[in-house]
């Protein structure tokens, strides 16, 4: 069972590769097809492609980050809150039932 596992491992690093290289292309290729004629601007290579995506990812993944320990913080430091919430939640439910 393992060996047939190990068989795999080149194949999705090519897979990821390839993948890799397209994503690259399509961003080359959208950011030419619509930035370009809007501003003016030159086109971009392959590379600057990539690297847009590049700083795309990294400026997304950041924010995600302190979005997630902001919330952690916020909306999960008092669960009794959170207790008392849903427990109101099933007694309006309850209400809204008997009158159905």
């Amino acid at each position: 069972m393992k060996c047939k596992h190990k068989k795999l491992i080149p194949l999705f690093i090519l897979l990821g590769i390839g993948i890799a290289f397209l994503v690259g292309w399509a961003v080359q290729l959208l950011w030419n097809a619509t930035i370009t004629p809007i501003f003016s601007s030159n086109p971009i290579t392959y590379w600057q492609g990539v690297m847009l995506l590049l700083l795309f990812k990294i400026l997304v993944s950041s924010h995600y980050k302190v979005h997630k320990e902001h919330h952690k913080k916020i909306h999960h430091s008092h669960p009794e809150f959170i207790h008392r919430h849903l427990k109101g939640e099933k007694e309006e439910e309850g209400v809204s039932s008997d009158t159905c």
